[in-house]
C-alpha cells in the first residue's frame, strides 16, 4: 500500500497540506532496535534512518524547547521526534543516527525505572510472556479476567497479551497491584531476557544533545488515580531530576495517552512548558494552550511507513 502511496507521489501532497494547515507532525517513539519482540516491535535502525533522511530534505526537524519559535518561512514543515520511557537501545541506536543527521530529540524518562534498572511492569509482563510456552501462559488466574489463550500460534499469544496489558492498564494502580502477586510469582520465576533501560549517567550525557522531560514517576495511567496522586507522583519526579540527575525539569508526558484536566492545570501551575499528551494529532504550535500538545504515535515496519505516518496519511487533523 504505501509504495503505491509513494508511486502516486502523495507525499508531495500531504507535505503541502502540513504546510496549508500550519501543522508539525511531534512523533511519539518508543524503542528504536533491530531486536523485534512480537508483543511490541521497535523501529527497526534502517527504517528509522530512512525516515531521519526523509525528515532532514523536506522539513525543519526541531527539538521540543524550539518547538515555540518555529519559522516556517522557508515553506518546510516543522516535525519533533519524541521518545517515551527512556530504554538502553535509545543510546545504542537511536542518539547515533540521531547525532549523524544533528537532529535533536525530546526523551521522557521513568524515574522509577532508572533507579530499579527494570522497565515498567508492562513491559516486563510482554517480555515474559514472549518467553514463556503456552503451558505457563493458560495457567495464569486473574479475578475478572476472562480471555484465554486459543492456541500456540504467534497471533493467539499476541492477542492474549494485548488484551491482558489492556485489562492491567485500565485500572488505578492500587487495583492492579492487588492482581498482580500472581503474575510477579511467575515472572520472578523465569529466566528471560529483561529490556534494559537507561541509567543515571546514560541521562545525563544525553542531555547536551536532547531534551530530557519525564513521563511520570511510575508510569501510571493518572486518568484513573486521584489528582493526590497525581501531585505526590509528580513531586518525586522533581526531586530525582534535582537531586539524582541535576537537570531542570519543564516537560511531562502523560503515561499511556490519560490524563485529568486538573493534572494539567497543576503542570502548568508548576511551570512546565510542554505538556504532551497522545491524541494521534499533529499539533499547531501557534494555537497551543499552556504547552499543551498532542503527539501522534509511530510504530512502522518499514521506511515508507514511518514516512506515510509522519506526514498523517490518515488524515487525522489537528487540535
Amino acid at each position: 500500500m504505501f509504495g503505491l502511496l509513494q508511486a502516486l507521489r502523495l507525499d508531495a501532497v500531504l507535505r503541502w497540506r502540513l504546510k496549508r494547515l500550519r501543522a508539525v507532525p511531534i512523533l511519539n517513539l518508543h524503542r528504536v532496535s533491530p531486536h523485534a519482540n512480537p508483543f511490541w516491535t521497535p523501529l527497526h535502525p534502517t527504517h528509522f534512518e530512512e525516515l531521519l533522511v526523509y525528515l532532514r530534505r523536506h522539513f525543519q526537524p526541531v527539538g521540543l524547547s524550539s518547538l515555540q519559535e518555529l519559522d516556517t518561512g522557508d515553506g518546510r514543515p516543522g516535525v519533533v521526534l519524541s521518545f517515551d520511557d527512556g530504554y538502553h537501545d535509545f543510546i545504542e541506536y537511536a542518539a547515533p543516527l540521531l547525532q549523524k543527521h544533528q537532529i535533536r530529540a525530546n526523551l521522557n524518562v521513568i524515574p522509577a525505572c532508572v533507579e530499579s534498572g527494570r522497565p515498567i511492569w508492562a513491559v516486563e509482563l510482554v517480555d515474559f510472556l514472549n518467553a514463556s510456552p503456552a503451558a505457563v501462559i493458560r495457567g495464569i488466574r486473574l479475578p475478572g479476567f476472562s480471555t484465554t489463550l486459543e492456541n500456540e500460534s504467534y497471533d493467539a499469544k499476541l492477542r492474549y497479551g494485548l488484551a491482558l496489558s489492556l485489562f492491567l492498564k485500565s485500572r488505578p494502580r492500587a487495583e492492579r497491584m492487588a492482581l498482580w502477586p500472581e503474575l510477579a510469582a511467575r515472572i520472578d520465576a523465569t529466566e528471560f531476557p529483561r529490556t534494559r533501560m537507561l541509567t543515571r549517567e546514560d541521562i545525563r550525557a544525553l542531555s547536551s544533545e536532547h531534551d530530557i522531560g519525564v513521563h511520570s514517576y511510575s508510569h501510571e495511567s493518572m486518568g484513573f488515580e486521584s489528582d493526590a496522586f497525581f501531585l505526590d507522583d509528580l513531586g518525586r519526579c522533581e526531586d530525582f531530576f534535582r537531586n539524582s540527575l541535576d537537570l531542570p525539569l519543564d516537560t511531562y508526558a502523560f503515561p499511556n495517552g490519560s490524563y485529568r484536566a486538573s493534572q494539567i492545570d497543576a503542570l502548568v501551575e508548576r511551570g512546565f512548558r510542554s505538556i504532551l499528551l497522545v491524541e494521534e494529532r499533529l499539533a499547531r504550535p501557534g494555537t497551543a494552550s499552556r504547552g499543551v500538545v498532542p503527539r501522534m504515535t509511530m510504530s512502522a515496519e518499514s521506511g515508507l511507513e514511518a514516512r506515510y505516518q509522519l506526514l498523517d496519511y490518515r488524515l487525522r487533523g489537528v487540535p
